[in-house]
């Protein structure tokens, strides 16, 4: 028989239940309080909100912050030595469409051209760098190209300043800008960038401005004279005008001459000229010396066509698109205004010019003076008023459209001539019967066919081919004269090919202005040719003279003259007034147009 044994009671049950449970719970938690094997595994304990050290958020966090800041350094670096290290050569086509190259050298060029070079602190500037070895002036293509280059450097340095932004250096920039990336060659020869010129330098310029030749002068006296006092003081900020241009015509320099002086006056710059290697001569051939500074020049070195705001800057036909062209207009012309009233600040300049320089040598001053007085008195005493005419053919041709290939007819001027007298008088029959028409032109022929007229000035005259032919008739033995060489005369007017031959063999190649666009230098004038070149001259100066002093002037405004004898009128009495009158379509008078 087997035995089995029954169930147990409730409570014993009960509390061999408790007692499991227990010896179960405490074999458990030992295993979880025992260390694992390995270090590297996450421990199973959950971290119920456990939040992490304020002190380790505020490490972290310095550290992203000084991270950042290194990385910030470090590109401004890295960027500032990629700026100013010397650029690689860069081809470009300049805006004169010539193509030059941007070259980074420690050498300086030995023509004169804009170099960069780079100051103290690293910065990358641009200045104009003349060897000491070249002649003052430089030749008029080699001021084109200066200032040509000038524009197109500028804005290749200012690119670079502006990491490749794509700014256009001179977009918008007004005619006084300032440019900070220039170093002006004084400055640059302070720092040792620009080799500095020996000082007697200065002095060679100065007797070339004062036309110093074998003789004396006012000029040189008066430097002798500061010199001998013990002051030698160099002028601040100069400008000196170079009469020279491949243009045989006398009005555009004269015109240039007029607005540079007035330009200097305002800008407060001592104002120079140089007539060195001017077609004409020398400037007191035809004009008394103009007004001394109380300061010298410069160093030739540091005179220089471009930029416009350099201390001492150098003007010349071949540098008027910087100097007098769009942003002169733009800044000088009052826009609030309209008609020819724009243009009153640049007549004032050319006014202001024309009273302190064009003052005649003694014969010819007096000449005018008597001849003016000659021709109006008797004008004036019978009521009428003197007209001058003034009449430009050769190489000049009207603005007006259906003239362009031609002339203005004679009875243009006529009729614009009696409209003045009709105006200026109530009774216009007696006023034309007794006021006088006064010619000046360039062409001979023009005498001829306005017979009423009288010739502004008889003192030197432009002969034509037939009258020079009747004035050197050949003997009737003329195989002896088989090589005599043919009169030329001015038919037609005045032309440049004209002006260049004078003097010279008929077989002869007409000779090129220096620095043209072929860049050759023209020949030296012989001693002929430079006496009829200051005829020529005299007699151009004598005609505005006397017309410039008339009641009234009719002319054509594509004339460099015309415009010029406006200015010798006066604002009032030539503009205002009325008493300047332009029969070239309907234009206004107008400044310097090239």
């Amino acid at each position: 028989m087997a035995v089995r044994r029954g169930p147990s009671s409730l409570s014993s049950s009960c509390s061999n239940s408790s007692s499991l449970s227990d010896s179960q719970k405490y074999s458990f938690h030992n295993l979880l309080d025992t260390s694992l094997p390995s270090p590297g595994l996450p421990s199973i304990t959950p971290q119920h909100g456990r939040k992490p050290s304020a002190r380790r958020f505020r490490m972290g966090l310095r550290l992203l912050f000084w991270a950042c800041g290194v990385g910030v350094v470090l590109w401004f670096l890295v960027s500032t030595l990629q700026l100013e290290k010397s650029p690689s050569a860069i081809r470009y086509l300049s805006n004169d469409g010539e193509a030059y190259e941007i070259v980074g050298d420690d050498a300086l060029p030995q023509q004169p051209s804009p170099v960069m070079v780079t100051d103290r602190r690293g910065r990358v500037k641009w200045t104009i760098s003349i060897p000491p070895t070249f002649d003052f002036p430089l030749q008029p293509k080699e001021h084109f190209d200066i200032c040509a280059q000038s524009t197109d450097v500028a804005r290749h340095v200012a690119e670079l300043k502006s990491h490749g932004s794509g700014h256009r250096h001179g977009d918008h920039f007004g005619y006084y800008h300032i440019d900070p990336n220039f170093m002006d060659v004084a400055e640059a020869e302070d720092h040792g960038m620009l080799p500095r010129p020996k000082s007697k330098q200065a002095q060679s310029i100065w007797e070339a401005v004062a036309g110093k030749q074998e003789e004396k002068d006012s000029m040189s006296e008066d430097l002798e004279s500061m010199r001998s006092r013990g002051r030698n003081p160099v002028c601040v900020r100069s400008l000196t005008y170079v009469m020279e241009t491949s243009d045989a015509g006398f009005g555009k320099t004269l015109m240039g001459l007029w607005m540079s002086y007035g330009l200097a006056k305002i800008e407060g710059r001592a104002f120079f000229i140089d007539d060195a290697n001017w077609a004409y001569g020398k400037y007191t051939t035809f004009f008394q010396p103009p007004p001394i500074p109380l300061c010298l020049p410069p160093d030739k070195t540091q005179i220089l066509p471009c930029p416009h705001h350099a201390r001492h800057l150098l003007v010349s036909a071949a540098t008027t698109p910087w100097t007098f062209g769009q942003a002169f207009n733009s800044h000088f012309e009052d826009a609030h205004k309209t008609g020819v009233k724009l243009q009153e600040r640049i007549f004032s300049l050319l006014r202001d010019g024309h009273d302190a320089l064009f003052h005649l040598a003694d014969e010819d001053a007096a000449y005018v003076e008597q001849r003016a007085q000659d021709l109006a008195k008797p004008v004036h005493e019978s009521g009428g008023i003197t007209i001058g005419i003034h009449v430009r053919h050769g190489d000049r041709h009207p603005f007006e459209f259906q003239y362009q290939n031609s002339y203005i007819p004679l009875e243009i001027y006529v009729d614009a001539a009696r409209a003045l007298i009709s105006a200026a008088s109530t009774n216009a029959t007696t006023s034309e019967t007794t006021s006088r028409l006064l010619l000046a032109s360039d062409d001979p022929e023009t005498y001829t066919s306005l017979s009423n007229a009288l010739r502004a000035q008889v003192r030197i005259l432009l002969a034509s081919k037939t009258t020079l032919d009747a004035a050197t008739q050949n003997p009737p033995d003329s195989r002896q004269h088989k090589f005599t060489d043919e009169n030329i005369g001015w038919e037609g007017g005045f032309f440049n090919a004209v002006f260049w031959s004078l003097g010279r063999q008929p077989s002869a190649p007409v000779p090129r202005s220096r620095g043209g666009e072929d860049g050759k230098e023209r020949e030296e004038p012989s001693e002929l040719a430079l006496r009829l070149r200051e005829l020529v001259g005299r007699a151009y100066l004598l005609d505005l003279a006397v017309l410039g002093r008339s009641d009234r002037v009719v002319c054509a405004v594509s004339s460099v003259g015309c415009r010029l004898l406006g200015v010798m009128m006066g604002w009032e009495r030539g503009i205002v007034e009325g008493g300047w009158r332009n029969v070239d379509g309907r234009g206004d008078w107008r400044g310097i147009i090239w």
